[in-house]
């Protein structure tokens, strides 16, 4: 399996991942995944991110970002993207992947928790072959419309 470079991002990496976020809403949109939208992800939510060093930025040219945030004995993965230009080439796989590997050398952690909508197929699909199980479905106040969200976990 190919290595890929990351890096925590800084402030100087704002711009860079807004324009991901932005590109990760329009390939969403041309899927029909109701799990983004024009108010979220937002730059507050990045710009939180970034101060608290958990958002990620993967590959030389920064293909993707994935924001990984530790929570007692859990690992919760958020707005995992990538740039479309680098879609299909097994970059979302080996992100995952490099958090498993590096929650499973971490002896506090138990599981690995992400949450996607019903509607983003590829990332379940990805998720099953992962060996993530779905824990729950629910709906997020104010994003009833979108319809319900997955949690999956994959214990370690």
């Amino acid at each position: 399996m190919m290595k890929i470079t990351k890096k925590l991002a800084s402030i100087e990496d704002f711009f860079k991942i807004l324009n991901l976020i932005e590109d990760g809403k329009e390939q969403m949109k041309t899927k029909g995944v109701t799990q983004w939208d024009e108010n979220y992800p937002n730059s507050s939510v990045i710009k939180k991110d970034i101060q608290q060093k958990i958002l990620w930025l993967y590959g030389e040219k920064e293909q993707a970002c994935v924001t990984v945030e530790v929570k007692e004995n859990t690992v919760d993965i958020h707005r995992l993207v990538v740039n479309s230009l680098y879609k299909e080439q097994g970059l979302a796989k080996l992100i995952l992947q490099d958090i498993l590997d590096w929650a499973s050398i971490n002896k506090q952690i138990e599981q690995v928790k992400i949450t996607t909508n019903h509607t983003n197929q590829g990332m379940l699909k990805l998720l099953l072959a992962k060996e993530f199980v779905p824990i729950r479905s629910f709906k997020i106040k104010g994003r009833a419309n979108y319809g319900s969200f997955i949690e999956l976990s994959r214990k370690l």
